[in-house]
């Protein structure tokens, strides 16, 4: 309980000072830095990824079957990676975009 009000404290003092520091200041990095975990996110860069049950939906309906596993693979070009059990029992990969 007393690490969390410490954590809770610490936000606080760190965002308190975030909203202190001048607009211009946070913009050219002087007077605030972001920890080290947070990463910006680039808007126009960023493509929209598809769900997976959206995937999942379009391979059931083309084929049947039923997910066996399922991950995503990031990078240039981002997809999914799909093992499916098909309606006679064989166990088949796909690779599907992910990107919309």
């Amino acid at each position: 309980m007393l690490l969390r009000t410490l954590l809770l404290s610490a936000v606080l003092t760190v965002s308190a000072a975030a909203a202190a520091t001048p607009v211009a200041a946070q913009q050219s990095g002087l007077g605030f830095m972001q920890p080290s975990w947070m990463i910006p996110v680039q808007g126009e860069g960023r493509r929209e990824i598809r769900s997976l049950r959206e995937v999942v939906e379009e391979i059931r309906s083309r084929y049947g079957g039923e997910l066996i596993s399922a991950r995503l693979e990031d990078g240039a070009r981002p997809f999914y990676v799909l093992r499916w059990r098909m309606p006679d029992g064989q166990v088949r990969d796909f690779r599907v975009d992910a990107a919309r």
